[in-house]
């Protein structure tokens, strides 16, 4: 028999709930019996749920597979591969957020429940369907991605300027390099240093030192593209990863990005703040050996930069300076 209980009491609306029911509304439904599926599709997309569909688990494993979604419901007795083997093989993947999984069963014994945490369910809802309990359970399981998503963002991003940390940034140098030997892509790297920072700090104070390195931050992201890659790499440096991007664009893009930083002043405690910043540019060659190379040319042609009087851009090579200069 297959119910929904929706009177006042059980019933649970997860819209009007600001960030945490709003940000996980993706939830994969993976059940045999197709009345079934059109009710949980109806309980959930009711709520405000994104909802797709399989009716077993092989062919739901390669679509969560592309394309992950927040939260797996799937029945615990299916043919071909169950519920139980469906838990196991969605938590061997490499998948890139935690998926929230709630196990459909009849079962109430301690050994099942077991079973199915053992296997990497998150929380059961029962059979017969009650409308209000899975959407409270879906609604703790949000409190948990959540809270996944804060530890994720806190591991990977820089808290002051919001930019990737570094030791993300060398995951994914590692990922585009590989690709860029792999099919012979060009790739660039631009290493960055705000001038005379400790001035600034020692003139207008750390929190305004703070105000301009969030400024600038902000404006070397604008200036990248969807796949460009920038991260506070340490202090006051700032190292960008250009894919697909050759010698010759790395060096228009670090010009542009240091003309838009020395022709807008930064404001600070009611002060204006004149920066410059100085870069050095280095590509990817067939005889540089590993990424850790390609960010040592970079570092060494903007140490360049900064001896040749700063606020200039200097690429790798000859140390040729190409535009720039002090105020």
């Amino acid at each position: 028999m297959i119910n929904a209980t929706e009177d006042s009491e059980a019933s649970v609306d997860l819209r009007g709930r600001g960030a945490l029911g709003a940000r996980f509304r993706r939830v994969f439904v993976v059940v045999d019996d197709p009345a079934l599926l059109r009710l949980l599709s109806k309980i959930l997309e009711s709520a405000g749920f994104k909802v797709q569909q399989a009716e077993d688990g092989l062919q739901a494993i390669e679509a969560i597979r592309n394309d992950p979604p927040d939260f797996v419901i799937t029945d615990w007795d299916m043919p071909v591969i169950n519920g139980i083997k469906l838990c196991e093989m969605l938590r061997r993947e490499s998948l890139p957020h935690y998926v929230y999984i709630v196990l459909l069963t009849a079962r109430s014994q301690t050994q099942d429940m077991i079973r199915g945490v053992a296997a990497g369910a998150d929380d059961f809802s029962s059979k017969p369907v009650i409308a209000g309990e899975l959407l409270a359970r879906l609604q703790a399981g949000a409190r948990v991605l959540e809270l996944e998503h804060r530890l994720s963002v806190l591991a990977r991003y820089d808290p002051l300027t919001e930019l990737l940390n570094r030791r993300t940034f060398f995951e994914i140098i590692e990922k585009e390099w590989s690709r860029s030997v792999r099919h012979g892509y060009p790739l660039s790297c631009v290493m960055i240093d705000v001038d005379f920072f400790k001035r600034i700090n020692d003139t207008y104070g750390h929190l305004a030192g703070d105000a301009v390195l969030k400024a600038i931050s902000s404006r070397l992201d604008n200036c990248c593209r969807k796949n460009d890659c920038v991260c506070r790499y340490g202090g006051e440096e700032f190292c960008v990863l250009l894919p697909d991007t050759d010698e010759q664009g790395a060096v228009h893009w670090a010009e542009r990005c240091r003309q838009e930083i020395a022709q807008r002043p930064c404001l600070a405690n009611q002060q204006s703040i004149q920066l410059t910043i100085s870069l050095g540019v280095a590509q990817r060659c067939d005889d540089t050996q590993n990424p850790e190379r390609l960010l040592d040319l970079a570092d060494q042609s903007l140490l360049a930069a900064k001896r040749g009087g700063r606020n200039r851009v200097v690429v790798f090579g000859s140390h040729e300076q190409l535009q720039g200069s002090l105020p």
